[in-house]
């Protein structure tokens, strides 16, 4: 397997001032979604995903944490890192995240608090160049934008006494940037489209009183809910500047070489 640096346009993803709210009649689709063994989704089951024209919306089951009071530097992670795959891609359009949202519960006393949040969201599309037989090379090219990139984002409520209650905090994108320019031609074998997430909440109550304690997620339903909403442009997919902000030409190509294999079959290099 060959696999290229990644290649930054600089200059070609960023939103532009002509940010519309308009949508396109057709939705992508959720073909299925994968979740990362983390602490917080320990499997697709874990997650559940809605696609809209104005928003993205994932449920969490497992999305808790909790610091006890025999520990004054107790501190633990929700974490989820889901991937979902999308299909059926209305041609001439991209989109992109202008802000998340997480809405779940906390309780909190004695120093405990939830110290801060992330969101980070990558768009990848893996594009199959042609589909012959393995005595020729099959390659892939593959393009992606990080539509969001918080790796974390300072909270700190909670400290000042006791918290108990529903809360909701906005993480504002602070460098949107544009998914590739959708083809029309996406929902087929020869494309692979994929967002990957990574979603975190942080508890700790590190320098505080042993006394402290803290749980984060809702008691029933949903241990968190994260909404994001998309913005939608209208593009043109002949344009360079429709790669997104990385282009990876032929970063994956495989190939039968010799016939050292048993039996004289070639063996296939990567």
């Amino acid at each position: 397997m060959r696999q290229s640096l990644l290649l930054p346009l600089l200059g070609a993803a960023g939103l532009s001032t002509a940010q519309t709210t308009a949508a396109p009649d057709t939705i992508p689709t959720i073909l299925g979604i994968r979740g990362a063994n983390s602490a917080g989704c320990f499997s697709a089951t874990s997650v559940s995903a809605a696609l809209g024209a104005g928003g993205l919306k994932f449920d969490f089951t497992d999305m808790r944490a909790a610091v006890a009071p025999a520990d004054p530097f107790d501190s633990e992670a929700a974490v989820c890192i889901p991937t979902i795959e999308l299909g059926a891609f209305p041609l001439g359009w991209r989109f992109s995240i202008a802000e998340a949202t997480f809405t779940g519960h906390a309780t909190l006393s004695g120093g405990a608090r939830l110290e801060s949040v992330a969101a980070v969201a990558y768009f990848q599309w893996e594009h199959l160049k042609n589909s012959a037989a393995l005595d020729e090379p099959t390659v892939k090219n593959a393009s992606g934008s990080y539509l969001m990139n918080m790796p974390e984002m300072k909270v700190d409520f909670g400290a000042s006494g006791v918290y108990d209650k529903d809360f909701s905090i906005n993480i504002p994108n602070p460098a949107p940037a544009w998914s590739p320019c959708f083809t029309g031609q996406e929902y087929s074998y020869d494309d692979k489209m994929q967002l990957q997430f990574q979603f975190q909440v942080y508890l700790t109550k590190e320098g505080y009183s042993k006394t402290g304690y803290g749980v984060f997620g809702r008691s029933t339903g949903p241990a968190m809910t994260a909404n994001l909403k998309l913005v939608w442009e209208k593009c043109d997919p002949t344009k360079q500047t429709a790669w997104g902000q990385f282009r990876m030409g032929d970063y994956e190509t495989c190939q039968r070489t010799g016939s050292t294999g048993t039996e004289g079959n070639p063996t296939v290099i990567w």
